[in-house]
């Protein structure tokens, strides 16, 4: 199992998968790849005993110091602008290791370079050189390893972003909280296929910017499905079920108030009836009378 399988949560797919260009990698490696067939070449020129050609490797080399020297600029502006605080002690800690490795190659290249120029014919410059050139190789090594694990990854639930070697750095956003994506791509990187994705959440939380990543229209469009394919799963998931009719209830009948049980009608009948029994001889005088008195009382 890769170790993008084992971060997915359960049940959670991925949906497309990207990285950055080519081109990216091209301009992390040509500066080192120069300088390492420099520091090669130099060696090999040394061991020739010409001091004329040493010289003209020392002049190349000193040239050669604008690479480390962008390098520990380029780092330094990474820093972030900040007042004294807490964070200042870790800050300072990881200037340093953004500038350490270019400033190492920077005295050794200087060294080697002044040393082919003033000292041409000291032969164990040689050395030095070969030792010098393992510096841009392990830069050069190391920029293709980290172009290699820059995954950016869209899953069934969130945008991904995998980086690092062996000490690994994720990042992700949970694609409900993605309100829009906006893409750039220049003229070039619509030749080359390239460009930088910005994902815009309701936090300041998260995966904001892709620079350079290629296929950068698939990767928007598969995000955009993707966030569309949670909507509409949401949106099923909480359609309510039909609920069967609810017979409306009959309002019972107007219970009679005291003294108005009956109505007139029903009262004057049930006179008519008592009158009759009464002539007819099945009640008394004084059963009449009465139960003539207890309905008259009801009106």
């Amino acid at each position: 199992m890769g170790y993008i399988e084992k971060i997915l949560g359960d049940n959670e797919q991925v949906i497309y998968r990207t990285h950055r260009h080519a081109i990216v990698l091209v301009q992390r490696i040509a500066g080192w790849l120069f300088a390492f067939l420099v520091f090669v070449a130099a060696a090999v020129v040394i061991g020739t005993q010409n001091d004329d050609a040493r010289s003209k490797i020392g002049i190349i080399a000193l040239i050669s110091l604008i690479l480390p020297v962008y390098a520990i600029i380029k780092g330094w502006r990474q820093q972030p602008e900040q007042e004294h605080g807490p964070d200042q002690e870790q800050e300072q800690s990881s200037l340093f290791k953004r500038i350490w490795w270019p400033a190492l190659a920077t005295v050794l290249i200087l060294v080697v370079a002044l040393t082919l120029m003033l000292r041409p014919s000291l032969n164990e410059v040689w050395i030095v050189a070969a030792l010098v050139a393992l510096i841009p190789l392990f830069e050069l090594v190391r920029g293709i390893l980290d172009w290699l694990n820059e995954r950016y990854i869209i899953t069934s639930r969130r945008v991904i972003e995998i980086r690092g070697i062996f000490n690994k750095l994720v990042r992700d956003s949970a694609l409900e909280k993605v309100n829009d994506v906006e893409l750039k791509q220049s003229f070039v990187g619509r030749l080359l296929k390239y460009g930088t994705v910005e994902i815009i959440t309701g936090s300041d939380v998260g995966v904001n910017v892709f620079h350079r990543i290629s296929n950068p229209v698939k990767f928007k469009r598969a995000m955009l499905n993707a966030k569309e394919m949670i909507h509409t799963r949401a949106l099923d998931e909480n359609v309510p079920v039909p609920a069967a009719p609810v017979p409306q209830a009959t309002a019972p009948a107007p219970t009679p108030a005291a003294g108005t049980s009956a109505s007139v009608g029903s009262i004057s009948d049930r006179l008519t009836e008592l009158t009759e029994l009464w002539q007819k001889g099945v009640i008394n005088e004084a059963e009449y009378q009465a139960k003539r008195k207890e309905l008259l009382d009801q009106l």
